[in-house]
């Protein structure tokens, strides 16, 4: 486990998307309205860092992430697609699982360690991700994950 506080993350499970720029598109909208965050900050910031280079990390994965101003604490959405779409990874696989970090500029140490935190927690339990048809079977899987970490 990281040696910051886990903020369990906002969950959604078999999101419709058919490229890299639309998953981006969707899933700011839902950090969004959760954050109460303009949507259109977090897709720039998430695109500005996509363009530095791709956040796929193999295995089917993504981990978009980036500082937003307006953010007072580190953010985090784990989230499955219902089609794997190409996200320019390093393994030449498609991605299936996203999981996007947002960090406020003055906390980087958690925001850091969420990074940190969420590629381990998603690596160990992709499948589990992977397989959950609904949101309580995805809450499960990051349950488990949390469990197994502590």
């Amino acid at each position: 486990m990281t040696d910051v506080t886990y903020t369990p993350p906002l969950l959604a499970c078999q999101v419709p998307a058919s490229s890299k720029k639309q998953v981006l598109q969707e899933l700011s909208d839902m950090v969004g309205a959760e954050t109460g965050i303009c949507p259109r900050s977090i897709l720039s910031a998430l695109v500005y860092r996509e363009k530095l280079g791709t956040t796929a990390i193999g295995n089917g994965i993504a981990l978009p992430h980036a500082t937003v101003d307006q953010l007072q604490q580190t953010t985090t959405l784990v989230a499955s697609l219902e089609q794997p779409v190409d996200f320019d990874s390093p393994d030449g696989r498609e991605i299936d699982i996203v999981c996007i970090v947002l960090g406020a500029p003055e906390s980087q140490g958690s925001y850091l360690g969420a990074i940190r935190f969420v590629t381990e927690t998603l690596n160990q339990n992709a499948d589990a991700i992977r397989g959950a048809q609904n949101i309580g079977q995805l809450e499960a899987a990051m349950a488990a994950s949390r469990e197994a970490a502590a």
